[in-house]
């Protein structure tokens, strides 16, 4: 058994984890488009990860088009060769700290929320519901802050994730990954109290019953509940 099997932690937090690491590698390093990364069973080792938590790290970096998947003898893991969409996505993280705002690229976050929750209300299946849901078990389990706010940041993301408009998914992506880069600068003592996870649950309720008119009358109610938390 692996030993992330055990660990106790979230296992969509240590996939967020391993994908994390595996950008991080492709960045430091410069890795360029077609270099190879690997196997999913080498990478399932060397992060000392279960096949469930790799599985989903791989699905995270495909749909942000960091890798791509190659089947066959020869095949594997390679660094993608970014799209235009993607790039402009990631150029939010290349933003400095001193020029944006961690307010700044929430308030535009914010501007694209209700577009996200529409496409994933239009677009959603069965397997995206059961993840949000997931995600709102270990928010309704987090024990402290920090840890309520990472959820948050991954049910969102797996909303966004659900859009097929390739420019609203990555614009609003690379904003969520610059905000949660810096989570330490957003205020998280009220994170825990209130109604946050009745509301993110109901937004969920909204987006699975694929109504419009719920889901916008959520989106707004969302929007209030994140500006009071500023």
């Amino acid at each position: 058994m692996s030993s992330d099997q055990t660990s106790g932690v979230p296992w969509t937090s240590r996939s967020d984890a391993v994908a994390k690491r595996i950008e991080e590698r492709i960045s430091e390093q410069n890795l360029p488009a077609g270099h190879h990364l690997g196997t999913k069973e080498s990478l399932r080792q060397e992060f000392n990860v279960a096949v469930a938590t790799v599985n989903e790290a791989v699905r995270l970096l495909s749909s942000r088009g960091t890798i791509e998947v190659r089947p066959g003898i020869g095949g594997g893991l390679f660094v993608a060769s970014p799209t235009l969409v993607v790039r402009l996505g990631r150029k939010m993280l290349e933003l400095s700290g001193e020029s944006v705002s961690v307010a700044d690229s929430l308030d535009i976050r914010d501007g694209l929320e209700p577009l996200v929750i529409r496409d994933a209300t239009k677009h959603r299946t069965e397997a995206d519901i059961a993840d949000l849901r997931k995600i709102l078990e270990q928010m309704s389990a987090a024990g402290d802050a920090a840890q309520y706010l990472k959820t948050n940041w991954q049910l969102h993301r797996r909303m966004a994730e659900i859009s097929p408009n390739l420019i609203l998914r990555n614009l609003y992506l690379g904003l969520l990954d610059f905000v949660s880069s810096r989570v330490s600068a957003v205020t998280t003592e009220t994170a825990l109290n209130g109604d946050g996870v009745m509301v993110h649950r109901d937004l969920v309720d909204a987006i699975e019953s694929g109504s419009r008119k719920r889901a916008e009358t959520m989106a707004a109610r969302h929007a209030r509940l994140t500006a009071s938390r500023r």
